[in-house]
């Protein structure tokens, strides 16, 4: 795709896999009616997150002659990748919670409230969570903590990644040095 920086093809693939899987979680009744197994089927979401930055970090570096990279050139590269995917899945999350999975927060609120049973909590505790919760679980909210926790997140794995994937350029301008 002439025009595309690398960084921003992987965010779209990124938020593409992202999108597909919720869709799929969502049509399978793994957002609704199963949502506590969809929960656990969901964290499969941090190995792909973690192979696409993977993929897209050694992408980056292996453009540049000879293919270099510092850990801080790393680490922003997995962190605009990243920042890209969390903006595009924070507007995908809104339309998905505002015009596709609208009953989203009362699945959830239904889960929770069993969790709360086995807490004990009175009924004006138990009001006041489901208060917070729905806040919470709402279109705008919901879209801003899935841009702070996809950076925040790729943060965490870029920097891992990157003490893998950093490569110093050679003393004698041989790349196999």
């Amino acid at each position: 795709m002439p025009g595309m920086s690398t960084k921003f093809i992987y965010a779209l693939i990124l938020t593409v896999i992202g999108t597909l899987m919720s869709l799929l979680l969502y049509f399978t009744g793994y957002q609704t009616e199963r949502l506590a197994t969809g929960e656990k089927i969901q964290s499969i979401g941090f190995l792909i997150m973690f192979i696409v930055l993977w993929l897209g970090t050694k992408a980056v570096r292996d453009e540049s002659e000879p293919p270099v990279m510092s850990y801080g050139k790393g680490v922003g590269t997995g962190v605009l990748i990243s920042l890209y995917s969390g903006l595009m899945s924070a507007v995908y999350s809104f339309i998905h919670l505002k015009f596709i999975n609208v009953n989203f927060a009362d699945y959830k609120i239904e889960l929770l409230r069993g969790q709360w049973a086995e807490k004990s909590m009175n009924d004006a505790q138990v009001e006041q969570a489901e208060h917070i919760a729905r806040m919470m679980m709402g279109p705008v909210f919901s879209s801003v903590i899935t841009l702070i926790f996809a950076v925040f997140t790729g943060f965490i794995m870029s920097l891992v990644i990157s003490a893998f994937l950093k490569r110093k350029a050679p003393e004698n301008g041989n790349i196999g040095a």
